[in-house]
């Protein structure tokens, strides 16, 4: 009992110091505290003036909003020794600021997490643009924001511009005569992806690309009373789904897809399997596709659509 009784006061006394170091430490002003964003307007002019319409500082203005600490030291940290510093960068409390150009990919977004943590934020940790250490800065400007009407305050006017800075590939995809109409504008990649994570593949909005798909083509939807496994599996075994040069932006011209399965169908599987074109048989080949007859690929609910002709 005596042993637990020194311990104790041990650990009091501990407490009691370190509580009576911080409560000095703080009275000798070696601890920031918060100022206000106005203070900021005087070094930061070419940052203040856009901000006015940032939806960070409607925030501000409504600190309803995101608690007690609002405005540029809620992402900055408090910022009075930064400017007691008054721009002296040799000043210790001039680098007591969070700067976000300086600071590691994780460590930004943890900045961002204290409000962005739920809805599409939710998977951030697990996505593919955290592992590859992908900065929020990298797509948005929290300051001024370059995208139409500062929607999600996105560093580029429209999305798909933002995304094919480091997606090369789907950019080339998207010239084919056959794509997404996300050349034209009519959607954004952010249709079909969630940039900050999500529990499908690819980043997709959905468990399984066939389930994202039929979110939009509502006729492919099944169940069907007879189904083609490709369709039920995965649309894009056949489909490229940001562009091919292929019509229906298939990736291969028919009948070679078909065939990329039906080696053994009952039809001749090439040229070389007709003896003569002028046979009824070599119209399945020669400017036909196999969907001229099978025209329910997708799944048919026929009685007699076993085999997707009706």
């Amino acid at each position: 009992m005596k042993r637990v009784s020194v311990l104790h006061a041990a650990l009091v006394t501990s407490a009691s110091l370190l509580l009576l170091a911080g409560a000095a430490s703080t009275a000798s002003g070696s601890e920031s505290h918060y100022v206000g964003s106005k203070a900021c307007e005087k070094c930061h002019d070419e940052v203040w003036e856009p901000f006015q319409s940032n939806a960070h500082h409607m925030a501000e203005l409504d600190g309803a909003l995101v608690g007690d600490r609002t405005g540029c030291e809620s992402c900055h940290g408090p910022g009075s020794q930064h400017v007691e510093a008054d721009g002296n960068e040799e000043d210790p409390g001039f680098a007591t600021m969070n700067n976000f150009k300086k600071m590691k990919p994780d460590e930004a977004a943890a900045v961002c997490q204290t409000c962005h943590k739920t809805g599409e934020q939710f998977y951030w940790d697990q996505s593919a643009h955290a592992r590859n250490a992908v900065m929020c800065q990298s797509c948005h400007s929290i300051h001024g924001a370059k995208s139409e009407g500062q929607s999600k305050l996105l560093s580029k006017e429209r999305t798909a511009e933002l995304c094919i800075s480091c997606h090369r590939d789907k950019q080339a995809a998207l010239e084919h005569t056959a794509h997404m109409p996300l050349r034209e504008g009519a959607m954004s990649c952010a249709d079909c992806h969630n940039p900050h994570g999500s529990v499908g593949p690819h980043m997709i909005k959905a468990a399984s690309n066939t389930e994202l798909c039929v979110t939009c083509h509502m006729d492919k939807r099944g169940p069907f009373l007879y189904e083609h496994p490709p369709v039920r599996e995965n649309c894009v075994t056949c489909h490229l789904p940001h562009g091919s040069n292929n019509d229906k932006v298939l990736a291969g011209k028919r009948p070679y897809l078909c065939q990329r399965c039906h080696i053994g169908a009952r039809h001749p599987s090439t040229l070389y399997d007709v003896p003569d074109l002028s046979l009824s048989g070599a119209n399945k080949v020669v400017n036909r596709s196999c969907t001229n007859c099978h025209s329910q690929i997708h799944g048919s609910n026929h009685p007699s659509g076993e085999l997707f002709i009706r």
